[in-house]
């Protein structure tokens, strides 16, 4: 029986990876994205939109991304996975909003994006929202008048890379209207038609992974026992951060200097960037941790995403894996736990680089969307208790944003946040991403019951930070002190 052509009526089905987000949206777990865009506009006044500039501005660029313009439809039973569909009842206006800040410094402005990152998105409709806040000024380390641009969308139409590329292309001067798109006749019936006649074919194929799925556990056993890489999953009890979110969050961004960083890195033969911040966190979150009272027995692990998209050619918006790096925070020397934290780092992305382990993570391809909304609720139940087995403790991330020739209306791009919301059983994240002039700018988003003193933590940062530096300078007196010597 020949299936309905969809793809000729612009409709697309949600590829599993990116349906998991749709799936595990739930109370405790707002699966979107934040990217927070600054432009300088002492100069350029016409970069302060009014409502109706603002949404004039956004609707000549609709075409750049089609998750502007399509919303989310799940199938009839849930027999098959969700689809895009074109919305027909589009309003631009219910998706850009300008605010005005009237008061100076960074307060008036994180509760509004504190709101907006920890509010869930309604799937119901295009799973975007642009929201400009005009007339903020007083930022340590931003001076001037700048226009904030908030772009909201879900984990599911886009990950940290693919943000990244929106970003570049709808702060450009470059225009792209909404094509035209026909409403979709008997759009849910055609929907269900497809989903029940492709449900044998989903559970045969499924039948048939199971045996490939298999082996491919077995070979991973196999090479990890043969020492390709060192086991980087460690069970240890949970932290404070590792329970269950309020719904309430802090948000607030401090500057390293690029050079700084880079000087620390080239301390340590083979470290990246990445591996100076995992050890600028580590050692923070210790010691926050040793203050409160609950200092961590064993040492403590972070999560880091890493972008697939040079190893895999996946048709997912989302390429990522997850690492489990640990941060050796047992471990005094502030060079020598870079040098471990490396190491770590590299033995995970050995692992995830590996075919066997590469063709493991495909298996959510192949598992019928009953399945994965099985799984979802399942873990709706997990009571998050701090005695349970943990795996990591805090999120860290490296994204590539930047403000590099981006501009609104004239204004030029200064600064790029990327903020991910508090969920349960991970109410501390950290994002890394460029800023302009070659400096870092390292964002911390946390729950504000488990954290109610950001500020305090962000010294503690600043003061591991600086740790780090001076560990490095006393490594570099000592080799020009030998090669004097000698």
């Amino acid at each position: 029986m020949r299936l309905p052509n969809l793809l000729d009526m612009g409709i697309a089905q949600v590829n599993p990876r990116d349906a998991e987000f749709i799936y595990y949206e739930a109370d405790g777990h707002p699966n979107h994205l934040v990217g927070v865009y600054f432009f300088e506009t002492s100069q350029h006044p016409a970069a302060e939109f009014t409502q109706a500039q603002a949404v004039e501005w956004v609707t000549a660029r609709l075409g750049h991304n089609r998750m502007f313009t399509h919303r989310v439809q799940r199938t009839p039973l849930g027999l098959g996975h969700p689809y895009w569909v074109p919305d027909s009842d589009l309003d631009v206006r219910d998706h850009v909003r300008v605010t005005k800040i009237a008061e100076p410094g960074w307060a008036p402005f994180q509760k509004p994006l504190s709101e907006l990152l920890t509010s869930h998105m309604d799937l119901s409709r295009p799973p975007w929202e642009m929201h400009f806040f005009t007339g903020i000024e007083g930022l340590d380390a931003l001076p001037g008048r700048l226009t904030a641009v908030v772009l909201k969308s879900h984990h599911s139409g886009a990950d940290g890379i693919a943000i990244r590329m929106l970003g570049e292309a709808i702060f450009s001067n470059t225009l792209r209207p909404r094509g035209f798109e026909r409403e979709v006749p008997l759009m849910k019936g055609r929907l269900f038609a497809r989903s029940v006649l492709e449900f044998p074919g989903r559970l045969f194929q499924f039948a048939k992974s199971i045996p490939r799925n298999r082996a491919a556990v077995r070979a991973v056993d196999e090479a990890k026992a043969a020492g390709k890489w060192a086991e980087g999953l460690h069970e240890s009890s949970g932290i404070r951060f590792n329970g269950k979110v309020s719904g309430s969050a802090l948000v607030e961004p401090i500057t390293l200097s690029g050079a700084e960083v880079r000087y620390v890195k080239n301390a340590v033969p083979g470290a990246t960037v990445n591996d100076v911040l995992l050890a600028v966190v580590g050692c923070a979150l210790a010691r926050y941790l040793t203050e409160k009272g609950e200092e961590h027995q064993a040492s403590l692990f972070s999560m880091v995403p890493r972008s697939m998209r040079k190893q895999e050619e996946w048709e997912s918006a989302n390429q990522l894996v997850s690492l489990s790096v640990d941060m050796h925070t047992k471990v005094k020397d502030p060079l020598e736990r870079l040098a471990l934290i490396a190491e770590s780092a590299r033995s995970e992305k050995t692992r995830t680089s590996h075919i066997e382990v590469r063709r493991m993570s495909t298996a959510v391809e192949t598992l019928p969307p009953l399945i994965m909304r099985l799984l979802a609720y399942s873990r709706r139940l997990y009571d998050y208790n701090l005695d349970r087995p943990r795996y990591q403790h805090t999120m860290v991330s490296n994204i590539p944003l930047s403000v590099e020739g981006l501009t609104l209306n004239g204004a030029p791009g200064v600064a790029v946040l990327a903020n991910q919301a508090p969920v349960h059983g991970d109410g501390l994240r950290h994002f890394l991403v460029a800023a302009r002039g070659g400096g870092l700018t390292l964002n911390v988003i946390v729950d504000v019951t488990m954290m109610p003193d950001l500020s305090h933590y962000l010294e503690l940062l600043r003061a591991s930070f600086e740790e780090l530096k001076e560990a490095a300078n006393s490594r570099a007196l000592q080799s020009d002190t030998v090669e004097i010597a000698s």
